[in-house]
């Protein structure tokens, strides 16, 4: 743990820009507010029933929240030439674009229809958390062997010389801010997300169904952590070393826009947490730790008050 402390103290102490800090977080208060005010997410994109439109949107929402980010710290840090690289802004489309798409994308419909009709949400559900790896994994790979393969690991997936334990000791700490999420109204309503999938125990693949979808959906917190603390950290780090980690926050926030207002505000400050950690150890496993034992401590404490 004093490693992780000392990452976090180094990183406030040396490498922080507080004014962009604040900036920052006044930019994503005001986008917070807007989304969960006018429910722009839910009611403005998720269910846009138009393909190209619905793109479009997610296009623009994400381009103006981690491209403003960038923005923003272009501004304030107006002398770094980095922050000006047409490369660097090249590589900020290319991630806005892969996003976008995986939140874009939805289940090939017409080719489910001889489906059972009582499977069909939990084979929807398993089939968009698997979209990350081919829009999310395989394209960043493809960048990683073009640009980075000499420079780096694959943007994280390694764990030389970097402990573990102490990412079980932060679950730890956060288990009481989860057991009080799991009392919200807001909470109960998302998770656990596996009772979501209209099976009832009198069915055939119950048990295994919902095992299967935990899995699944643990799978795609694996993606997530990749494409968050590996790529938009390790990659980006390239061009503007650890001024990559806050824009990654703000790109963070913007994907939980959907969640419950509790959630989406503390991914902030997780992300940033998590960002820090991948920087200085060049490794997401730590991240993936924390990530999985969030997500499915969320789903246990869903299913105590189910």
């Amino acid at each position: 743990m004093k490693k992780i402390i000392g990452y976090l103290r180094d990183y406030f102490k040396e490498q922080c820009n507080y004014r962009y800090l604040l900036l920052l977080m006044i930019f994503l208060a005001g986008a917070i507010a807007v989304n969960f005010g006018y429910k722009s997410e839910d009611e403005w994109i998720k269910f846009d029933p138009r393909d190209s439109s619905r793109l479009l949107k997610y296009l623009l929402g994400y381009t103006v929240v981690f491209g403003g980010a960038y923005a923003l710290q272009m501004a304030v840090d107006y002398k770094d030439q980095c922050l000006r690289s047409g490369r660097l802004w090249l590589l900020i489309l290319f991630a806005v674009l892969l996003f976008s798409v995986r939140a874009w994308w939805r289940a090939p419909f017409s080719i489910l229809e001889h489906l059972p009709q009582e499977y069909y949400t939990l084979v929807t559900k398993l089939i968009i958390n698997l979209t990350g790896l081919v829009t999310l994994c395989i394209p960043c790979f493809f960048y990683w062997l073009a640009v980075d393969r000499r420079k780096e690991r694959f943007y994280g997936f390694h764990a030389r010389g970097v402990v573990l334990w102490p990412y079980f000791m932060l679950i730890l700490m956060m288990m009481p801010l989860l057991l009080w999420a799991g009392t919200q109204p807001d909470f109960q309503q998302v998770y656990p997300r596996a009772a979501r999938l209209r099976l009832t125990p009198d069915m055939k693949y119950y048990t295994s169904g919902t095992v299967l979808y935990e899995v699944v959906y643990s799978l795609d917190y694996v993606v997530t952590e990749f494409f968050f603390r590996g790529f938009l950290i390790i990659a980006f780090a390239r061009f503007v070393g650890p001024k990559a980690i806050l824009p990654m926050c703000a790109f963070y926030v913007a994907i939980h826009f959907d969640k419950p207002l509790g959630e989406c505000i503390s991914s902030f400050f997780g992300g940033l947490i998590l960002g820090v950690l991948a920087y200085r150890t060049r490794s997401i496993y730590g991240g993936i730790i924390v990530h999985l034992g969030i997500a499915l401590g969320m789903e246990i404490i869903g299913w105590l008050h189910h």
